[in-house]
C-alpha cells in the first residue's frame, strides 16, 4: 500500500510539473526560460520575407512581448499567422525568451496559437 501510494504521488507530481502557467502580459517579464499560456490581444503584426511577427501588450515599438514565426514554419498555418491573427485576442502556449533585450515566443506549431 506504501509503495502504491508513492507511485501515485510521483505521477500527480509529474502531471503538475508539466501543467503549463498561465500568465499575464504584466507577469509575462518574470517568466523567461519558461513555458508559459498567455492571453492577449495582438496590436500589430508584420509579416516579413522571413518571419512573421505578432505583437502584443501594445504596437510596436511599445509591445510587451513578440511572437515569432519564422518561414519555415508558417506554411503548417492555413493562412499567413498576421492574416489569422492581427487585431484578435489570442492565447499562445511556448517558452518566454529573449531577442535583443526584448520578450519573445517563437511559435512554430499552430497549436501554440488559438483565438480566445
Amino acid at each position: 500500500m506504501k509503495l502504491f501510494m508513492l507511485n501515485i504521488a510521483f505521477i500527480l507530481g509529474i502531471a503538475c510539473a508539466s501543467a503549463q502557467t498561465k500568465v499575464t502580459i504584466k507577469e509575462v517579464v518574470n517568466y523567461v526560460g519558461k513555458e508559459v499560456t498567455l492571453c492577449d490581444s495582438v496590436y500589430s503584426a508584420r509579416a516579413l520575407d522571413n518571419l512573421s511577427l505578432l505583437n502584443l501588450g501594445a504596437k510596436f515599438p511599445k509591445e510587451i512581448i513578440t511572437l515569432v514565426v519564422f518561414k519555415a514554419d508558417r506554411a503548417k498555418f492555413e493562412k499567413e499567422p498576421v492574416e489569422l491573427f492581427e487585431n484578435k485576442r489570442i492565447c499562445v502556449t511556448g517558452m518566454v525568451t529573449l531577442y535583443k533585450e526584448k520578450l519573445q515566443i517563437v511559435v512554430n506549431d499552430p497549436k501554440q496559437l488559438k483565438l480566445n
